[in-house]
């Protein structure tokens, strides 16, 4: 039993979701059928699909809908991936995910060492590309004693551990001494006060 819920728990999607009014008529008809399985794909608007029992005494389970609803829906989602929102006329998908413990980093301490004019010319450029980015793309920006600058781009949302990894190792492979620090997250400068 315990392998069969964590097999049907993978095809539950979870996180942030809205259906668009399109997908919600949808589903709102899907509610008024014999209700076995609604899926979507994750921004809730690309496309959906679902399976219902036709005749009152219907074989098989929900959970054996799941998969059925899931290929419909992925046979229009143009390769994005589709979850179950709903089994049985009760959405599951879950829309509260735990928030990622933020992970800690080196930062800039301006009392360890100064800015070279090279760094502070690389910030700026930097600062031009965080003024026109993307709202889905947050940027990171490393230094290290060496004179050594690095930046790092992600759509990963706050505490972007994985944008201050993956910068932190741009910067330590390009460094020489291997020591940096992370200076700024997007437009805010992350120094040691």
């Amino acid at each position: 039993m315990g392998c069969k819920g964590a097999t049907t728990s993978a095809l539950v999607g979870s996180g942030p979701i809205t259906l668009s009014s399109s997908a919600q008529k949808s589903y709102e008809k899907y509610l008024r059928s014999n209700p076995q399985a609604f899926a979507v794909t994750k921004d809730g608007y690309t496309s959906w699909g679902w399976y219902y029992c036709r005749d009152i005494q219907c074989r098989g389970t929900k959970l054996q809908s799941m998969p059925k609803a899931i290929k419909v829906c992925e046979e229009y989602s143009n390769g994005k991936p589709c979850k179950i929102y709903d089994v049985g006329g009760k959405i599951v998908w879950e829309k509260q995910t735990r928030p990622e413990k933020e992970i800690k980093v080196d930062l800039y301490d301006p009392n360890n060492f100064e800015i070279t004019s090279g760094q502070k010319t690389a910030f700026g450029r930097y600062l031009d590309l965080v003024s026109i980015k993307n709202d889905d793309v947050n940027l990171a920006f490393a230094i290290s004693k060496d004179g050594t600058t690095a930046r790092a781009r992600s759509q990963e949302k706050a505490p972007y551990n994985k944008l201050k990894l993956t910068v932190l190792e741009i910067c330590k492979a390009k460094s020489s001494d291997n020591e940096c620090v992370l200076y700024a997250i997007n437009d805010t400068v992350t120094e040691v006060k």
